[in-house]
């Protein structure tokens, strides 16, 4: 009798458990995977940025089933950045003229080729753009909040490359 019981008590777990997981799945839950893209290991070369290379490099090993190279020749896609500028305009002044508000942008231009020289993604440019306004009396904390949006702008940016690379596997297929 007990071991009926038992036999019972885990059929119905087992049932439960598929109900969950078709339950989940229904909400699109699922386990997601690396995108795989036709291509071993990537190297970053060019002119970024110590900060935008290294999120790049992060999201690329996150997200893309692939190596970092740190060598453009141990590798067999290169990420070229042509241009990191990032900039900042005076948007606003207050009435005795100190500088109350900044727009700041940030602009890469990159392209991406395989080892033989074929240009899977010619020149492209990317940017974003952050409006910061404080008080001219909090100085200090502007500068804080300035390298933090900086921060934030590149991560944008080096998801935004790494979104394009993840687009080399459906265009493969």
């Amino acid at each position: 009798m007990a071991i009926t019981n038992i036999k019972i008590k885990s059929a119905i777990n087992a049932g439960l458990s598929i109900i969950l997981l078709l339950s989940l799945q229904g909400c699109l839950y699922g386990i997601r995977n690396k995108a795989t893209i036709p291509f071993r290991a990537i190297a970053v070369t060019g002119a970024a940025s110590p900060f935008l290379l290294g999120q790049l490099q992060f999201d690329i090993l996150t997200y893309i089933d692939v190596k970092v190279a740190i060598a453009p020749k141990d590798a067999d896609l290169i990420v070229e950045i042509l241009q990191d500028t990032p900039n900042s305009q005076i948007a606003s002044t207050t009435g005795v003229g100190l500088i109350s508000g900044y727009n700041l942008n940030d602009a890469v231009v990159f392209r991406v080729f395989d080892i033989a020289g074929n240009e899977l993604i010619s020149e492209t440019q990317i940017y974003t753009v952050r409006d910061m306004s404080f008080s001219p009396s909090t100085v200090l904390s502007t500068d804080i909040q300035e390298q933090q949006f900086l921060m934030d702008m590149r991560k944008e940016l080096a998801m935004q490359i790494t979104i394009r690379l993840m687009s080399l596997g459906r265009m493969q297929r």
